[in-house]
């Protein structure tokens, strides 16, 4: 068993078990200045997970809106429409998680 280090967006390291394949589990760490977000809402294969680090955000499902602030966090099955906008007054961090099958 070994651990690799992999080059992660918001991360000064992030260590992956040699183990583990790195395709299928992403991670990394998004920052948007408010009315903003990181990109359009969108779809693709797996489960996303969004938790709030500061800030607060509206994440979007399918046309449903929810507010997340920090410490909160929500799991979306990643094949429905999904976006998150930073609709705070500060600038939003949020951790995102994607699995895919």
């Amino acid at each position: 068993m070994g651990f690799s280090l992999q080059k992660t967006k918001g991360l000064t390291r992030c260590f992956v078990d040699t183990d583990v394949d790195w395709q299928k589990f992403r991670l990394h760490i998004s920052e948007t200045v408010p009315g903003t977000s990181s990109h359009p809402p969108h779809t693709h294969e797996g489960a996303e997970a969004f938790y709030v680090l500061e800030g607060h955000a509206t994440v979007e499902v399918e046309g449903e809106q929810y507010s997340l602030g920090p410490n909160e966090a929500i799991l979306v099955d990643a094949t429905k429409l999904h976006g998150i906008v930073n609709t705070g007054a500060t600038s939003l961090r949020y951790l995102v998680i994607i699995t895919k099958p």
